[in-house]
């Protein structure tokens, strides 16, 4: 019975001394405090990150089976104590090959993810002003252990990919309370650009409002940026124009279809389809431009433009809006091997409304 006893002691400690952990990002010497934090995931209600740490953020080796995360500090407990709740937290290991993170979550990824954990999460807010705080954050409650464990290996020209997938925090619920993460911030990335508006739309018919463009998003290589409009007809087929000109096309520009007020304001290089709602309006995310996160982009100027297929508007069918002209941002290169693309309210989004050239404090627990 005793060499019984004696043997799963040396074997427990056996496996407990095979336990070791890998901290990221590993040159921001992450044992410490670090200088930056971020709001998402835990201080809103869903949300989608995708975090990147190349091969010199990560110590390979081993598998990898627990994911700590930290709250930033030193700050004191503010607001309600929780807990709180999450209905679904999904977290993915994986590796992507792709030479600079951007804004379509999934042109990020050169082969699929592996679910390490997926199911809900009860956590604590930081309870004190310790820095560094604790790994695992209050009670260990941002402590997660996978159910499938994860081979640690980045090499050169590799990311190592960790996505985490939050719907359904209740956080916003009980007012203010800090759940904010802890990182570490480096140089390069996006410089976000502009854009205005020029020329003038036409009308759908009779005493409708001229049609109008809009845009929003990240106007930079690396970003995305979307285009919507109003007054455009109900239900109508819409296409997105984007040009490189807007001077010249198949004819000089501006071009105005005879016997019309409607005019042609941007080359049409790149085109996309949608259709308007009931209201003559596209909205939301319905036209989308990606672009790569390549420095050769930076400070171009793109003309877009809206053409509907408005049969009864004039003699042509046509009605076009006016016009943005989106001047490119930047994009330089990071001097850190860490990178966040995140959308800060919608866990299922297509498009990141956040990037930045950061690393949130992680620690892997390999064996």
């Amino acid at each position: 019975m005793r060499t019984a006893f004696l043997s799963s002691l040396c074997f427990a400690a056996a496996a407990l001394s095979a336990q070791n952990y890998s901290y990221l990002p590993a040159t921001a010497n992450p044992t410490g405090e670090l200088s930056s934090y971020s709001l998402v995931p835990f201080m809103q209600p869903n949300a989608r990150v995708q975090m990147f740490y190349d091969s010199a953020e990560v110590a390979s080796g081993g598998l990898a089976n627990q994911l700590s995360l930290r709250f930033d500090g030193p700050i004191p407990q503010v607001g309600a104590p929780g807990p709180f709740t999450i209905t679904r937290l999904q977290i993915r290991l994986g590796i992507s090959t792709v030479t600079a993170p951007g804004a379509t979550f999934a042109e990020n990824l050169t082969q699929p993810l592996t679910t390490v954990f997926d199911g809900p999460v009860t956590f604590l807010p930081d309870s004190g002003s310790q820095t560094p705080a604790p790994w695992g954050g209050t009670n260990d409650t941002l402590k997660f252990d996978f159910t499938t464990p994860y081979p640690l290996a980045v090499n050169a020209g590799e990311w190592l990919v960790v996505e985490l997938v939050m719907q359904g925090n209740n956080i916003s619920s009980f007012g203010y309370a800090h759940a904010i993460l802890d990182g570490a911030t480096t140089t390069g990335g996006i410089t976000n650009g502009t854009a205005t508006s020029y020329g003038s739309g036409c009308s759908a018919g009779g005493v409708a409002p001229a049609a109008t463009a809009a845009t929003s998003g990240t106007y930079a290589p690396g970003g995305a940026h979307f285009l919507t409009g109003q007054n455009l007809g109900a239900n109508s087929f819409v296409l997105g124009v984007y040009g490189l000109s807007d001077s010249t096309a198949f004819a000089p520009l501006p071009f105005t279809l005879p016997g019309t007020s409607c005019t042609l304001l941007a080359s049409p290089d790149l085109t996309q389809a949608t259709l308007a709602d009931a209201a003559g309006a596209v909205t939301g995310t319905q036209l989308a431009l990606s672009l790569p996160a390549n420095a050769a982009l930076s400070g171009i100027v793109l003309f877009e433009q809206l053409a509907a297929l408005v049969p009864l508007a004039n003699a042509w069918g046509i009605v076009f809006s006016d016009a943005r002209a989106v001047t490119l941002g930047s994009w330089a290169a990071l001097g850190r091997g860490t990178y966040l693309v995140a959308h800060d309210l919608d866990a299922n989004a297509t498009y990141a409304n956040t990037l930045r050239p950061m690393g949130l404090a992680l620690r892997l627990r390999t064996q």
